[in-house]
């Protein structure tokens, strides 16, 4: 029988979401006189994930960020622009710095522990197995295991994504203007892009990104990179130094955030993860500040996480309505924001931040009659 380790907080996954609210945890003070356990079953020590988003002022990782942008492009086969996007910053965290970052400042607490460990259950009422340990807590934050549940009359897409981080002789990027979207590559009735992030004049991190409902072979991504790096970056002498692939949800379906007992799920596994754009880190951020406030004010598990903007869900839903349909293609629908906009709206409304206002702006640009008619279908 195994021994079971008790804890005042347990966080499953030392994922964003997980490192983000020990954090959190830490900076409010929860946990002066508590003690918190975190599992992984990685030891965090490789850079597998770049996080990218943009704000006004620094946020509490600022220190973790690797580049930053006041300048954007956005590209499609009509539109093509370089935009300062003040006052917004757009930023890349380097998932290596992020846990290098987190795992230092939990050494420094004696009452933090991490291990590095499987887990096989997590349970409501407050135990964690792992393969060598039975763990127990009041409070469970679980980013590590959880299911998306098919529910009629929602959408479901994935935001795939492989990017190869290059090195160059010659100088070959302005590492002041990164690109946000370029939508000039052939979307193959798909809503496909390539993004660059350069670190410097001779290094940049190119990436093809898709929202689709399939993934694709890894070949397809490598032809795509390595088409855009040599006719449209120009570059024909290139040495890859790293790669990152993943995969983010892009759904409307609830993901329940709380079932029950003492677990309460956080992250893409809370909701956290934006519906129609696959964004998550900011709104992980927002999502820890209110757990901890929550926290301070004794609220019980079910109570800690805020509840979701009814009228961006919406707002998500018809998009990805749009999406699935294909009688627009998503490259159109986002040259209409950026487009016909002032270059801070589109990322204010991606950010959920907008009034309403705002918001009637954003809407104005888009096909009246084609949203109009999937706003119907939505309600309806």
């Amino acid at each position: 029988m195994k021994t079971i380790k008790k804890y005042d907080f347990i966080i499953a996954g030392a994922g964003a979401a997980g490192l983000s609210l020990a954090i959190h945890m830490m900076d409010g003070g929860i946990l002066s006189n508590k003690s918190l356990l975190i599992i992984d079953r990685s030891s965090k020590s490789t850079n597998d994930r770049t996080w990218c988003f943009w704000e006004t002022k620094n946020g509490i990782f600022e220190d973790c960020v690797s580049y930053r942008w006041e300048n954007v492009i956005f590209k499609s086969s009509t539109f093509n622009e370089n935009l300062n996007i003040k006052p917004y910053t757009y930023k890349m965290i380097a998932g290596i710095d992020f846990y290098t970052y987190c795992i230092n400042k939990i050494k420094k607490y004696s009452n933090i522990e991490f291990v590095q460990d499987e887990i096989i259950e997590i349970n409501d009422l407050g135990f964690i197995e792992t393969k060598e340990f039975k763990y127990e807590s009041s409070f469970i934050f679980n980013s590590a295991i959880f299911n998306i549940p098919k529910q009629k009359s929602k959408h479901y897409f994935l935001q795939h994504f492989h990017g190869w981080f290059i090195e160059t002789e010659n100088e070959a990027f302005d590492p002041t203007v990164a690109t946000l979207m370029d939508f000039s590559i052939d979307q193959k009735n798909e809503c496909q892009f390539v993004y660059v992030l350069p670190h410097t004049k001779t290094k940049a991190l190119v990436e093809h990104t898709f929202f689709s409902e399939k993934l694709v072979d890894i070949t397809e991504y490598e032809q795509t990179l390595n088409n855009y790096i040599r006719n449209d970056l120009k570059i024909s002498e290139y040495k890859i130094t790293e790669t990152e692939y993943g995969v983010i949800p892009m759904t409307n379906a609830s993901l329940p955030s709380y079932t029950g007992g003492k677990v309460l799920n956080i992250g893409t596994a809370g909701g956290a993860t934006k519906a129609s754009s696959g964004y998550t880190f900011i709104f992980i951020q927002e999502q820890c500040k209110h757990i901890v406030e929550s926290l301070k004010q004794n609220k019980s598990v079910q109570e800690l996480l805020p509840s979701k903007n009814k009228r961006f869900n919406f707002y998500d839903s018809v998009l990805l309505r749009v999406l699935s349909e294909k009688k627009q293609p998503a490259s159109e629908i986002f040259t209409q924001m950026f487009s016909k906009l002032p270059p801070y709206l589109p990322l204010k409304f991606l950010n959920e931040s907008t009034t309403v206002f705002e918001e009637i702006k954003v809407i104005s640009v888009f096909n009246k009659i084609l949203f109009t008619k999937a706003a119907f279908k939505e309600l309806f």
